[in-house]
């Protein structure tokens, strides 16, 4: 029983010190630019394991980088390995650390953790000490567990036990350390060969995140976990002339290696997780050759494919209002669904040019240059994010007034289009009548310009900085809005 609560002690510790440090993470946009070179991203997931100490924490922030768009499978897969190279040296902090530091950092802890402003820092104090703590129970309940038949499995089977483990508790620190605890009573070759398959078991938390749905979860836990057991059954090979390098030595060692190994081998292991696990594919709904043969049906079909077409648009619009506003993310959040308007607008477009050959039908050209508005919309909403992007990467934000003026364009823009977007699919034409209704839009750009005047005249530092940015947003927006307007006219002709 002690040395099952030394264990249970031990992962607390860790989960601790990683929310701890948690709180000190940059903003998503950072990370992106911090990650966006295979290089940097070994570098720093390197670091971030090392500070953090949990490698299947940052296996999932990596999970969710990848989902947002934010970094490649590629470098997603990298920033998991190299993050749990790092955390890895935790274990050796752990064996090293001075007997007695476990109540030194406990009480710290505690002290630090009363004041909201050093809680985080109390936090990873108390996984620290709680770290120690654990593995001092553990060292001292390791004959019980010996004493329970494991003892006399073969490298083979300690092997699998470390796997399964590892995969269990998702941690290979935990079953590191518990080689390290129990290696004073096993053959020499027991806890390298635990080490080496809890290395491969820790991959066992993106299955299971896969196994909520999340189907890059599969993906990336599919690639690593083949990279890591091809690998570690290398090492297992080579155990006899890697004893002399204890458990901290083969721990450290492998990581190390499944992180820099998979550095020329990423982009095979990205087309093979692609081709086991395939994405989505973007194709349209409604388009049908036979239809063609019909064109009153055919229209009506493109203008239900158009609708899809403009959700999309109008989605990637609501992710930059939410980029702007909370200052964080990047074009890469756009890319899935600006792939997909611009495949179904070349389908649309293909498929249209094909209608009007046949009919000769104005009305088939009127869709032809509604698809290619729409498409021209979306790369203007992927502007208007690469900008505000662009003047983050300097270090640089807009004004809490320039901030309020571009989002309420940004806000006014998505409600003209979604009146929009509804009354192309729908038909309701009226829709695009209260648009093209509401005043002169001029009146409304040159209130926003006129303000962003008067802050320079005033001396706003952060209005000075950011001025160019700031004025080519409101360009952007500006023609976003009346590409929105010439759609409504369109609907109108239709």
């Amino acid at each position: 029983m002690g040395f099952l609560a030394g264990l249970a002690l031990f992962l607390l510790g860790l989960e601790l010190a990683y929310q701890g440090f948690a709180r000190f993470r940059g903003r998503r946009h950072l990370l992106a630019r911090a990650l966006g070179r295979p290089g940097r991203t070994l570098v720093f997931g390197f670091l971030l394991g090392l500070f953090s100490g949990s490698g299947s924490g940052l296996s999932l922030l990596s999970l969710a980088l990848l989902e947002s768009r934010i970094l490649s499978f590629a470098l997603a897969g990298l920033l998991s390995l190299a993050a749990t190279a790092g955390a890895a040296l935790w274990v050796g902090v752990v064996a090293l650390g001075p007997r007695g530091a476990a109540e030194a950092l406990l009480a710290l802890g505690m002290c630090l953790f009363l004041p909201p402003r050093t809680r985080p820092w109390g936090q990873v104090s108390l996984g620290l000490g709680l770290l120690l703590l654990g593995f001092g129970y553990m060292g001292e309940g390791a004959q019980g567990v010996v004493g329970l038949g494991l003892g006399g499995l073969s490298p083979g089977g300690y092997y699998l036990l470390g796997l399964a483990l590892a995969f269990l508790l998702g941690s290979a620190n935990g079953v590191a350390a518990l080689a390290l605890a129990l290696a004073p009573s096993l053959p020499p070759a027991a806890p390298l060969a635990l080490v080496l398959g809890g290395g491969v078991g820790t991959t066992g938390t993106l299955f299971l995140a896969g196994l909520l749905g999340r189907r890059e979860a599969l993906a990336l836990g599919a690639a690593l976990g083949v990279h890591r057991l091809l690998l570690s059954l290398l090492l297992f090979l080579l155990l006899p002339g890697l004893g002399g390098m204890g458990v901290l030595g083969v721990h450290l060692l492998s990581h190390l290696l499944y992180a820099l190994a998979f550095l020329p081998l990423r982009e095979g292991y990205a087309r093979l997780a692609e081709g086991l696990f395939p994405g989505p594919r973007v194709a349209p709904k409604y388009l049908s050759l036979e239809a063609l043969e019909t064109p009153l049906l055919a229209q009506a079909l493109v203008l239900r494919e158009l609708g899809r077409v403009a959700d999309a648009v109008r989605e990637m619009l609501a992710k930059a209002v939410r980029i702007l506003s909370q200052e964080e993310g990047g074009e890469a959040e756009l890319s899935a669904l600006e792939e997909k308007v611009d495949r179904l607008t070349r389908e649309v477009v293909l498929y249209t040019a094909e209608l009007s050959t046949r009919t000769g039908d104005e009305r088939a050209v009127r869709l032809f240059v509604a698809a290619s508005e729409l498409e021209h919309l979306g790369d203007l909403v992927r502007r208007a994010v690469r900008q505000a992007e662009k003047l983050w990467a300097q270090g640089l934000t807009f004004s809490p007034e320039g901030k309020e003026d571009l989002l309420e364009a940004a806000r006014r823009v998505l409600r003209r289009l979604e009146a929009m977007a509804a009354a192309l699919t729908t038909g309701e034409k009226r829709l695009a009548q209260e648009v093209l209704r509401e005043g002169p839009e001029a009146a409304f750009w040159d209130r926003l310009r006129r303000a962003h005047l008067l802050r320079l005249e005033g001396g706003r530092q952060e209005s000075r900085a950011t001025t160019l940015a700031h004025l080519d947003l409101l360009i952007t927006l500006e023609e976003f809005s009346a590409g929105v307007e010439r759609l409504c006219r369109l609907v109108l002709e239709l």
